[in-house]
C-alpha cells in the first residue's frame, strides 16, 4: 500500500463529517428527551405519592389491589340471600378447595398469602365474613356462632365448593372448628391457626382485661390501633402513614357494628368450641406462637385434648399472627398437612 492510499483511508471525507456531526447531533437529541422522559416520570411519581399521601382511602384500595395481584388472587362479588359477599378467589383449576376464614376485625385481606402457599394444590377462597371488610351487618339479627356458621356454610354451598380444607385464625379458627362438627360430611382437613373458643389453662393480660369487662380490641383513634398492633406482633410491620389513617378511619366508621358482634360472639370465642369437639372428625393442625398475647399458647393442650386426630405445635418467636411471624415455617406445615 502507497503512502497517498494510507493518506486516503485516515483523512475523514467531508462526507464522513458531516454523518459524524449528525450522528453526534442525534444522539445529544436522544440524551436529551431521554432527560426530558426521566423527569416527567420523576415528577409523575412524585406528584402519586402527594396526591396518595393526602388521599389515605385510594392510597389503601391501592394497596389492598397490589397485595391481591401479588398473591395471584381476583376480587369476586356473589348475591346469597339478597346479600352481597365480596370474597377473593385464587381460581385455580385445582380438584381441592380451600376455604380460608378470617380473624376478629379483620378481612379477606389478612389471609391473602394462604394462596401463594397452595398455589399448586388447591383452588384458595376467602370471603369476608358478614360484618368485616366490605360485607355490611345482615340488619339487626344475632352475628352469634350459629349465625356465622350457616351463613359460612350458604358461602360454600353457593360457590359449588364441595368438600372443603378449612383453614382459620382466631376467631376464624373457632368458625372453622364450630363448622367442621355441624357439616363434617364437608370437611377433609382443618388448619387451625391462632385459634379461639377453648378455655385457656393459661390466662394472659389480654384475658384478664376481658374479663374485667374491657375490650382491648376496640379501635377508636390512634392510640387504640397502635394497642392492638402490640397485641397481634411482637414486632409490628412497618405501615406508611395514609395506610394507617385510613385503616383507623374504617374501623372508627364500623365500630358500633364491631362492638356488636364482640357482644354476640364473646360466650363462643371464650369457650365454645369445647362442647363441639365430640362432632369434630376431621383431622386438624393446631398451631399458636409462643410469644401469642391474645389467644394464648397453653390453649393447645384443650385441642389436643378434645381432637382424636389432631396435630399441633407452639411456634418459637411467634406471636398471634403465625403468618407474618413465621411465614415459612406455617406454609411447611401447611403444605404437608394437607397433600
Amino acid at each position: 500500500m502507497v503512502p497517498s492510499e494510507v493518506m486516503r483511508r485516515r483523512v475523514p471525507t467531508g462526507a464522513t463529517k458531516r454523518a459524524a456531526r449528525a450522528y453526534s447531533s442525534n444522539m445529544k437529541r436522544a440524551i436529551r428527551w431521554l432527560l426530558v422522559g426521566l423527569s416527567l416520570l420523576i415528577v409523575t411519581t412524585v406528584a402519586a405519592a402527594v396526591w396518595l399521601w393526602n388521599d389515605p382511602a385510594s392510597a389503601f384500595r391501592l394497596a389492598m389491589v397490589a397485595g391481591q395481584t401479588n398473591a395471584g388472587l381476583t376480587e369476586r362479588t356473589t348475591e346469597i340471600d339478597g346479600r352481597i359477599w365480596r370474597f377473593l378467589d385464587s381460581e385455580a383449576p385445582h380438584p381441592r378447595n380451600a376455604l380460608v376464614l378470617h380473624g376478629l376485625g379483620t378481612s379477606a385481606e389478612a389471609m391473602m398469602t394462604i394462596a401463594p402457599i397452595l398455589r399448586e394444590t388447591h383452588r384458595v377462597v376467602i370471603p369476608d365474613l358478614p360484618g368485616f371488610g366490605e360485607h355490611a351487618v345482615h340488619g339487626t339479627m344475632a352475628h352469634d356462632a350459629t349465625f356465622y356458621i350457616d351463613a359460612i356454610e350458604s358461602f360454600r354451598a353457593a360457590q359449588n365448593l364441595g368438600e372443603v380444607d378449612l383453614i382459620g385464625t382466631s376467631m376464624g379458627g373457632a368458625f372453622a372448628a364450630a363448622y367442621a362438627a355441624k357439616y363434617p360430611q364437608h370437611v377433609r382437613r382443618m388448619v387451625l391457626l391462632s385459634p379461639a373458643g377453648v378455655t385457656p389453662p393459661h390466662v394472659n393480660e389480654f384475658m384478664r382485661r376481658v374479663i374485667d369487662g374491657e375490650i382491648p380490641l376496640d379501635i377508636h383513634d390512634d392510640a387504640s390501633f397502635a394497642e392492638v398492633l402490640r397485641l397481634n406482633f411482637p414486632s409490628p410491620p412497618p405501615m406508611p402513614e395514609p395506610i394507617r389513617v385510613e385503616f383507623v378511619a374504617r374501623a372508627v366508621a364500623r365500630r358500633d357494628a364491631f362492638l356488636r358482634i364482640i357482644e354476640d360472639l364473646r360466650p363462643f370465642l371464650i369457650n365454645g368450641v369445647e362442647p363441639l369437639m365430640q362432632d369434630i372428625d376431621a383431622p386438624a393442625l393446631v398451631l399458636y406462637g409462643k410469644l401469642d398475647q391474645l389467644t394464648d399458647p397453653s390453649m393447645l393442650a384443650i385441642w389436643r385434648f378434645g381432637l382424636p386426630k389432631m396435630e399441633g405445635e407452639v411456634l418459637d418467636g411467634a406471636g398471634h399472627v403465625l403468618l407474618y411471624d413465621k411465614p415459612n415455617e406455617v406454609a411447611k406445615r401447611m403444605r404437608e398437612f394437607l397433600r
